[in-house]
C-alpha cells in the first residue's frame, strides 16, 4: 500500500484532494499513522476538509477552497503538486489532480 510520503517526490509540501468523509477518515488514518498533525490539535478533533496542505515534515493544515480552485488558473504559477488521494491509494498511475473538482461553468458543485 502506498504511504501519504510517497506523495512528495522531491517536494516539501502537496495539496491533497480528499472527495469524501469517507476518503478524509482514511486519509486521517493514515497520517497518524505515518506521524503527520493539524498543529496540537488531537486526532478526535480533526476536522473533514476538502483539500488539506501536508509538509513534509508533517506539519498538515487546510486549505481554503478559493486558493486551490484559484490555484487551476493558467495565470498562476508554482502551486505545490496536487494530490487526488482516493486515486493514488487505488494505484492508479495518474493520480495528480488536473482539475479543481469544485467549479463546472462558474457553478459551486459542493
Amino acid at each position: 500500500m502506498r504511504t501519504i510520503r510517497e506523495m512528495f517526490g522531491n517536494d516539501e509540501k502537496v495539496w491533497v484532494y480528499l472527495n469524501s468523509e469517507n476518503t478524509w477518515k482514511e486519509f486521517a488514518h493514515m497520517a497518524v499513522a505515518e506521524g503527520f498533525h493539524f498543529g496540537e490539535i488531537p486526532v478526535e478533533r480533526w476536522a473533514f476538509g476538502y483539500v488539506v496542505a501536508v509538509h513534509s515534515n508533517g506539519d498538515m493544515g487546510h486549505l481554503p477552497l478559493f486558493i486551490w480552485c484559484r490555484s487551476f488558473s493558467a495565470d498562476v504559477g508554482n502551486c505545490p503538486r496536487k494530490v487526488d488521494f482516493s486515486r493514488f491509494i487505488n494505484n492508479y498511475e495518474d493520480w495528480l489532480c488536473k482539475e479543481a473538482h469544485f467549479m463546472q461553468n462558474n457553478t459551486r458543485v459542493i
